[in-house]
C-alpha cells in the first residue's frame, strides 16, 4: 500500500507515467559548477559476488533483490538527480554504490541519457562490499584520480572501510581537489565507533597537508557520508572545518546543523550526516566562490514517506528484509560555485 500511494503521488506532480523520460543534457553558464553528493542506499547488481558480503541483494537472497528491483532503484535514483536543479550537476559523488558496474548502469538509465558523464571509481575493501564514486561533467572540466585513503580500523569486527576517493582537475585556470567519503558507520552505537571515523579524519587530515605542501592555494571540496554532525571532534577538531575564519576549511552545513536540518532522519531527528566541506578561498568573495544560497538538503514530496505519528523521513528501498521501492535513505545533498570567468 505505501509503495501504492509513492507511485500515484509520483504521477501526480510530475506526471512520469504519462510520458516518456525526456533525455537530459549539461547545460550550466560557464561561470558555474553544480556539485551534488547522494547516498544511494545499497545500489548493488542483482548477481552474487563471491568474493562480498552481497548474497542478500540476490534474487534469491532474503531482499529478494530481481532485476526488475534494480531497475527501478536506477530510475529512482536518477529522477532525483535529474530533479536537483534546472540541468544535471557537474560533479556528482556518490556513496553504497557495489563496484564500477552499477555506476555505469546508473550512467545508462533513462533519467541520464544524453548527460554522458565520465566516472571514477576505485574498488574498496569495506567489508560490505561497498565503494564511493564519482560522475563528472567532461565538457565542464577533467578529473582523474590522483589518490585513494585507506583506513584499517580500531574498534569492531570489520578492519577495513570504504576508500577515501581523491580526483584532481583545474577548473577556470585553478587546481581543483575533490575529496569522496563514507565514513565509518555508527551502527553499534556513536560512542562505540567513534574511534573508526577519529581514524579517518586523522588519515584524511594528514592526507590533505601532504597536498597542500605540493599544491598551495587550490581549491578543495570534501563532499559525503561522514557519520559525523558538523560539530563532532572528528570533523571539527581534527578536520579543522567549522564555520568562520578560525577553521581551515568551511563547513557548509554548520547552520543547517545547527537549525534541526538534515539528510538522514534517526527516529524523528534529522542529522546532518552528508556534508560539503570546502577551502576558504571558495568562500572569501573572491574570483570563484560558493554560492552559499544554493547549498540545500534537496527534497520533494514524492521523495518522502510520512510514518503514522506524522514523522516525515527520506523513502528508503528496504527497511530491514521489506521492501518499499523507495529512493534512498538519505537526501542528496546540491550547491554551485560561480565566478572566476575574466
Amino acid at each position: 500500500m505505501r509503495y501504492a500511494l509513492q507511485l500515484l503521488l509520483l504521477v501526480l506532480i510530475l506526471g512520469v507515467s504519462c510520458s516518456p523520460v525526456k533525455p537530459t543534457t549539461f547545460g550550466s553558464s560557464e561561470d558555474e559548477l553544480t556539485i551534488a553528493f547522494y547516498n544511494v542506499e545499497n545500489l548493488f547488481d542483482t548477481e552474487d559476488d563471491p568474493n562480498k558480503y552481497d548474497e542478500e541483494f540476490t534474487p534469491t537472497g532474503k531482499k529478494a533483490w530481481t532485476e526488475e528491483r534494480y531497475e527501478t532503484k536506477l530510475e529512482h535514483l536518477g529522477l532525483v538527480v535529474h530533479s536537483l536543479d534546472s540541468h544535471m550537476p557537474d560533479i556528482l559523488g556518490v556513496c553504497e554504490v557495489e563496484n564500477l558496474k552499477v555506476l555505469e548502469d546508473l550512467n545508462s538509465s533513462p533519467y541520464f541519457k544524453g548527460a554522458n558523464y565520465e566516472i571514477l571509481h576505485k574498488e574498496s575493501p569495506d567489508g560490505r562490499g561497498i565503494d564511493v564514486g564519482l560522475l563528472y561533467n567532461p565538457n565542464k572540466l577533467t578529473l582523474e584520480i590522483e589518490g585513494v585513503i585507506k583506513s584499517e580500523l580500531p574498534a569492531g569486527e570489520r578492519p577495513n572501510t570504504r576508500l577515501i576517493l581523491h580526483a584532481s582537475g583545474t577548473y577556470q585556470g585553478q587546481k581543483l581537489h575533490v575529496f569522496v567519503n563514507h565514513w565509518p558507520s555508527r551502527s553499534g552505537g556513536k560512542k562505540e565507533t567513534e574511534p573508526n571515523r577519529l581514524t579517518v579524519a586523522r588519515n584524511l587530515k594528514n592526507y590533505v597537508k601532504n597536498v597542500q605542501s605540493r599544491h598551495p592555494g587550490a581549491m578543495y571540496i570534501f563532499m559525503g557520508d561522514f557519520n559525523d554532525h558538523p560539530n563532532d571532534p572528528s570533523i571539527n577538531e581534527i578536520l579543522k572545518a567549522g564555520k568562520g575564519a578560525k577553521y581551515d576549511f568551511e563547513n557548509l552545513m554548520w547552520d543547517f546543523h545547527k537549525n534541526g536540518k538534515g539528510s538522514y532522519n534517526f527516529r524523528g531527528n534529522w542529522g546532518a550526516l552528508d556534508q560539503f566541506i570546502v577551502s576558504r578561498n571558495l568562500v572569501d568573495g573572491q574570483g570563484v566562490d560558493v554560492e552559499t544560497s544554493s547549498v540545500t538538503f534537496f527534497q520533494q514530496p514524492f521523495m518522502m514517506y510520512t510514518n503514522n505519528k506524522g514523522e516525515t523521513y527520506p523513502s528508503r528501498t528496504y527497511g530491514g528484509p521489506n521492501y518499499y521501492g523507495g529512493y534512498s535513505d538519505h537526501l542528496p545533498i546540491f550547491m554551485r560555485l560561480k565566478g572566476g570567468v575574466n
